[in-house]
């Protein structure tokens, strides 16, 4: 018999019991899925998501709830063998079958797996999980021992930590079975845990560096074998008693042709299986080449040479290595792919939802997708969420977007004094690895967020113990050559030092700097440089449509903010003594000047985003070699909210987005103040060099530029340059607050002023808009009269460019598309019209 399987996704009934034990309500409930979004979508409690209903469903986790399911076995399924698998419980759980206990749970991020062949029947059977309330499950926990950002009484509960509530999400503690539910039935054995690892990439003796079809590739295949111990399945077909499996190995490489093809004897649970591969095709990151994948297939057959099991997983082949070489500032630090040096670009990744059951793939897709478009490389999966299901690592696997994988633990002390705790870490941590390591988007581990942040990294600081104990001997174990760090950040003295190591920073998320007039912003962001950034805050607003998703217009004009508090949230721990909401709010003054009404007023929100980020990826990119990348906190976000994410939470691009998209290009130009004029960098991230011409001017708000320079570059493989000095007496009198300097350099424009944003004194600008405005696609042609300032395409709808600003008698050619296939209307306007 080979393995069958019985999803049991469907017709489950949910029932809320209440804390004093009356049964409450019953519905219908969706698996995968949560029990928020079940009552949601019967009306008993409001979208959580429209302005403070939140507050109307904090009820939801005191109660208990329990899911009831009936489903029907053939007689010809039945086996002894037979497993029932949850592949997520949310969290504390209690199933039974026919009236049988199997287990109990406690861990939302590991599959649950009970032995049922001897509780089957033919024909009907009842399954029932008990859901217990969060409280319940956490009785007896001295919870005071152990503090933690926002809340403490998340310490003990293996569940994503940040809806438990953050500075960028509402607390929404949620309750389910929110991955997937099967009946598996199995033969004589089962393969499982298959991973094809790349230990090491060569060139054979002799051969020229850079000739790829005289690589060879050594790799080691991993897999397990389960054996069922019944007397009945040791014996084949033809009465052999022989219970000795073969394991048939093959591999097709990415234009589907087999080129391996072998077998290997199959015993217990640790198989390993070297080989080489002459001529490999290397993944890469996105940017540095192509994401090709092979396939590998292991297929058990018993001594009879039937088949009983088999599992097929595709792979990619490169090395990864973190490079640390210590310098006179401190140490570098940098990530290399295939033996390259990398620029990393890219920021956090936080749940896309608080209820994650309920994320489709299309919507992983959508996501990974519009990173990949903006030349990310590399995404922070961060340790306060939880680890992602296989359709999302499909997505990045295929994109060439990497990972970095924080283990599940952030911003608080946990309980590494309890031996029950770390047991449950170490299964949980086994579970994730040997999940995760397939993947060649995964690029390094890391033990988990900030728990050693400002700490001596010599010191015994919190989550050491963790790191050192179970999640780096295992990583070690289980995934050998893939690299490890203990913490994030971590390097230097402290960790979060600057100077060496991955280091949190920002140049705005800044008491003193907020304290200031801000008039210096772009100093303080052309020094804000670390030698890996991997969380550099910045806020904004989304576009006033998409704040209409989840509050009024009356909220967007109310002086006290009420609303705009509680969809920005705040960090009390950030010493700042406003909130992120008024932060942002008086930045947005500071650079642009007073608004006139309250539309300009979030429009400035708005690009406040942009502007932070275009100057911060400018600074980092000058300074390539010294810093080694940059993730924004953060790509995604959890609920609808005015705070730190490039796209919204429905997954549409915020003007942050734009900025890292524009400045993330392989090849931009930069520009800089200097002394005595301006520097204008070339900063290449490609493996080979650029040449091309550079072209330079200055131009006033109306006409044609006042003066303008053409020059050849030539830019080394992957470097940064000074490619022009232009003196401040060459400009002469025309070096003026108004009128902007302007580098094009590839297709990508940087610019400057000679003064910050709100004292540039525009005339109106005339933008003439020709082409689609709606449908469910289109192209449009933008031509301004004059110096048109952040022109900004509104709709639900992706654009090829988006809060730019046209040159006097420039046109700009705009695609846009409506990712849903839902007609849009798409709206114009400037801020000087």
């Amino acid at each position: 018999m080979q393995h069958a399987t019985l999803s049991l996704n469907d017709d489950w009934q949910l029932t809320g019991i209440s804390p004093d034990g009356v049964v409450e309500h019953q519905l219908s409930g969706r698996v995968p899925g949560h029990v928020h979004d079940d009552l949601c979508r019967a009306g008993i409690i409001p979208d959580p998501f429209w302005r403070d209903n939140a507050e109307q469903c904090q009820w939801v986790e005191r109660y208990d709830w329990r899911y009831t399911r009936e489903f029907e076995v053939a007689p010809e399924m039945l086996t002894t063998w037979m497993e029932l698998e949850f592949a997520g419980l949310d969290t504390f759980a209690i199933i039974t079958l026919n009236g049988v206990e199997l287990g109990k749970t406690a861990n939302m991020f590991i599959p649950h797996r009970f032995a049922v062949g001897q509780l089957l029947r033919a024909g009907t059977n009842t399954l029932i999980v008990y859901l217990d309330a969060h409280a319940k499950a956490l009785v007896g926990k001295d919870l005071s021992k152990y503090w933690a950002c926002f809340s403490n009484d998340r310490v003990y509960a293996r569940k994503i930590q940040c809806t438990y509530g953050w500075d960028w999400v509402h607390r929404l503690v949620s309750a389910g079975i929110w991955q997937p539910v099967a009946l598996h039935a199995y033969g004589a054995a089962r393969v499982s845990d298959l991973f094809v690892d790349t230990v090491a990439v060569t060139h054979i003796t002799g051969s020229a560096p850079g000739d790829t079809d005289a690589m060879v590739a050594e790799l080691n295949i991993h897999y397990a074998v389960d054996q069922d111990s019944t007397p009945s399945h040791l014996a084949c077909s033809a009465g052999l008693s022989d219970n000795l499996l073969t394991a048939n190995i093959t591999i097709h490489g990415p234009d589907g042709k087999l080129i391996v093809d072998r077998q290997h004897l199959a015993r217990g649970r640790d198989n390993q299986c070297p080989q080489l591969l002459e001529q490999p095709r290397l993944w890469w990151p996105n940017g540095y080449g192509a994401h090709p994948l092979y396939t590998c297939t292991v297929s058990l057959q018993d001594a009879c040479g039937e088949t009983v099991d088999s599992e097929t997983i595709t792979f990619g082949i490169r090395t990864v290595a973190i490079e640390e070489i210590p310098d006179e500032a401190g140490s570098s630090i940098a990530l290399l792919v295939n033996g390259e040096r990398l620029f990393v670009k890219g920021a956090n990744w936080v749940p896309a939802d608080p209820f994650p059951g309920r994320i489709s793939a299309e919507h992983y897709q959508r996501l990974i997708g519009l990173a990949e478009r903006a030349d990310m490389n590399l995404l922070r999966v961060w340790g306060g969420r939880l680890y992602e299901p296989e359709t999302f690592w499909d997505c990045c696997n295929r994109s060439g977007v990497m990972i970095s994988q924080d283990l599940l633990m952030a911003c608080g002390a946990y309980p590494e004094d309890d031996p029950e705790f770390l047991r449950q870490l170490r299964e949980e941590f086994t579970a994730a690895i040997l999940r995760l390591r397939k993947h060649p988007a995964l690029a390094f581990w890391c033990g988990n967020n900030e728990l050693g942040m400002g700490d001596d990294p010599a010191s015994d600081f919190v989550g050491k113990k963790t790191g050192m104990e179970v999640s780096g001997p295992l990583c070690a174990h289980l995934d050998p050559h893939r690299p490890y760090r203990l913490t994030s950040p971590f390097g230097g003295n402290p960790n979060n030092s600057p100077l060496a190591g991955d280091c949190h920073i920002s140049a705005w998320y800044d008491a003193g700097f907020f304290a200031s007039d801000m008039q210096d912003y772009r100093r303080r962001l052309e020094t804000t440089v670390g030698r890996f950034i991997s969380e550099y805050a910045a806020c904004g607003a989304p576009p006033k449509h998409v704040l209409l998703k989840c509050m009024t217009e009356e909220d967007l004009a109310d002086p006290a903010g009420a609303m705009w508090e509680y969809h920005t949230n705040n960090n009390p721990y950030s010493g700042i003594d406003v909130t992120h909401y008024r932060l942002l709010e008086r930045t947005a003054q500071a650079l642009f000047g007073q608004p006139d009404d309250n539309e300009q007023r979030i429009r400035q929100m708005e690009y406040a985003h942009y502007e932070y980020i275009r100057l911060a990826v400018e600074a980092v990119r000058r300074a390539k070699g010294y810093c080694n990348g940059i993730q924004f906190w953060m790509y995604n976000d959890c609920w609808p909210a005015s705070g730190w994410s490039l796209l919204d939470y429905y997954g549409f691009a915020k003007a942050g987005y734009y900025a890292a998209r524009r400045t993330f290009r392989p090849l931009i130009a930069s520009i800089v103040e200097v002394e005595d004029g301006l520097q204008v960098w070339g900063c290449n991230d490609t493996l080979a060099p650029a040449a091309g011409t550079l072209r330079l001017a200055l131009h006033p708000w109306q006409g044609g530029p006042c003066w303008e320079q053409t020059r050849e570059f030539h830019i080394a493989a992957n470097s940064s340059a000074v490619l022009a000095c232009i003196p401040r007496a060459e400009i002469g009198a025309l070096w003026q607050a108004q009128s902007v300097f302007t580098a094009d350099l590839a297709g990508v424009r940087a610019w400057w002023y000679a003064a910050v944003p709100h004292h540039m004194r525009l005339p109106r600008a005339r933008v003439e808009v020709s082409g689609d405005l709606t449908g469910t696609h289109g192209r449009l042609t933008l031509t301004s009269d004059s110096y048109a300032r952040v022109v900004q395409l509104s709709a639900d709808a992706d654009f090829s460019d988006n809060y730019f600003d046209l040159l006097p008698g420039e046109s700009r050619i705009i695609d846009w598309q409506s990712p849903s296939g839902a007609e849009v209307s798409v709206g114009v306007g400037w801020w000087n019209e």
